[in-house]
């Protein structure tokens, strides 16, 4: 009886060893995917507000294009 639990005890504890990292690498995995995408919004969000600063330039270059155009 004894040659049979010495094995399954060591089993046993491989088993949970693998299964808590496993369990603590997904955790880990799914934090990183939510900084992610946090980021990734930040992101889409300073780009929205840059291409309305882009569109506001290019409408003020536009007016002194024809301001210089008149003048000229």
């Amino acid at each position: 009886m004894k040659e049979v639990i010495l094995p399954l005890g060591i089993i046993l504890i491989i088993t949970v060893g693998v299964t808590v990292g496993a369990i603590s690498c997904f955790r880990l995995h799914r934090a990183a995917m939510a900084e992610y995408r946090d980021a990734t919004e930040r992101t889409a969000r300073n780009q929205e507000q840059l291409n309305a600063q882009l569109a506001e330039l290019t409408q003020r270059v536009a007016a002194v294009e024809q301001i210089l155009r008149s003048v000229g």
